[in-house]
């Protein structure tokens, strides 16, 4: 059955079914005061006329706004969960999820657009039993190619990729395809629970990294689907670029940390101490806008400097641990 819901000036058809009938898709979005990203992105789940039985869940991380009226006001049917603190990306979809009723699972980022049928994906997912996680490909609004995925997660090839000197003398290429991006990832959720979702030591950023790396330890694939191309408003979910480097900083730390123990702990950062002196001294020969970004991103790396030090003490002896968060 349907149901008709102006937005606007436009007139939108809700499909959605009731009754017995089982649930193949659970939808989860994690919204952090985004009422109108949350909005425009649900709206576009339905507009892109997918084919089968799904359901939304948003998890709102304690935004204190009218995030939830806004939302619940034009899409009553959304599945709405308020949580008593902002529990950060993981833990939030690891809520969603504890409360989803479909054999699948995407998690999709609040600043996502969808504008096709999501059925392609399902049935790429379903070509093999070892495919664990996919990803597709992510655009800009202008249509120009977004990163979708990573390669050779949690290694020092990865690192060094970043090395100006290391880059022009090698030229390496990525050799693994570890992960794809977090705005956009879909998995069994009998997958998802095997692995324990996300780590809950992670706030935000470098989760989706981790978890497919445990994908992958259960003998699974990650699937990058070029076919299937979602809009992603990159940044809209999270405005603050000083704290989101850090944060990422800190994550990816943390990341080195729990695929590797100690030693990739150490040598991520020792590989960091000579990425920093070889592209400061190098720096001549990037353009001045690339310049800056290198020395947004060392200022932001030093800010965490006495982090690091006690970071990995922390989390691998201490038992009942908050998440990593830089404080704003």
């Amino acid at each position: 059955m349907g149901r008709f819901s102006k937005h606007g000036s436009r007139n939108v058809v809700l499909i959605f079914n009731i009754g017995t009938c089982k649930m193949e898709l659970s939808i989860i979005i994690v919204n952090y005061k985004t009422p109108i990203l949350t909005h425009r992105c649900i709206e576009s789940i339905y507009q892109s006329k997918t084919s089968f039985n799904f359901e939304i869940i948003v998890v709102d991380n304690f935004s204190q706004d009218d995030s939830e009226k806004i939302i619940t006001k034009d899409f009553p049917e959304v599945k709405w969960i308020n949580n008593t603190y902002n529990a950060g990306f993981g833990r939030a979809n690891n809520l969603g999820v504890s409360q989803a009723k479909g054999e699948y699972i995407l998690l999709l980022n609040s600043d996502m657009l969808l504008s096709q049928d999501l059925h392609p994906c399902i049935e790429k997912l379903e070509e093999s039993t070892l495919n664990g996680v996919l990803g597709c490909q992510l655009q800009n609004e202008d249509g120009s190619f977004q990163k979708s995925c990573y390669y050779d997660v949690g290694t020092i090839r990865h690192l060094l990729s970043y090395n100006i000197l290391w880059y022009k003398l090698f030229k390496p290429q990525p050799k693994s395809l570890d992960a794809v991006m977090g705005s956009f990832m879909l998995i069994r959720k009998t997958d998802f629970d095997v692995v324990g979702g996300f780590d809950k030591d992670f706030f935000m950023y470098a989760e989706e990294l981790e978890m497919c790396y445990r994908v992958k330890k259960k003998g699974k694939k990650i699937v990058y689907f070029d076919k299937y191309i979602a809009i992603h408003k990159h940044g809209g979910s999270s405005t603050e670029s000083n704290w989101t480097l850090r944060q990422n900083l800190l994550s990816n730390a943390l990341l080195y940390l729990k695929t590797g123990g100690w030693l990739s702990y150490l040598s991520y950062h020792l590989i960091y101490h000579f990425n920093i002196i070889t592209n400061t001294f190098l720096s001549f020969s990037l353009s001045k806008n690339d310049r800056q970004v290198y020395q947004k991103l060392y200022i932001a790396y030093l800010s965490n400097y006495f982090r690091y030090f006690y970071l990995p003490f922390i989390y691998s002896f201490k038992k009942n641990r908050e998440f990593l968060k830089v404080k704003r």
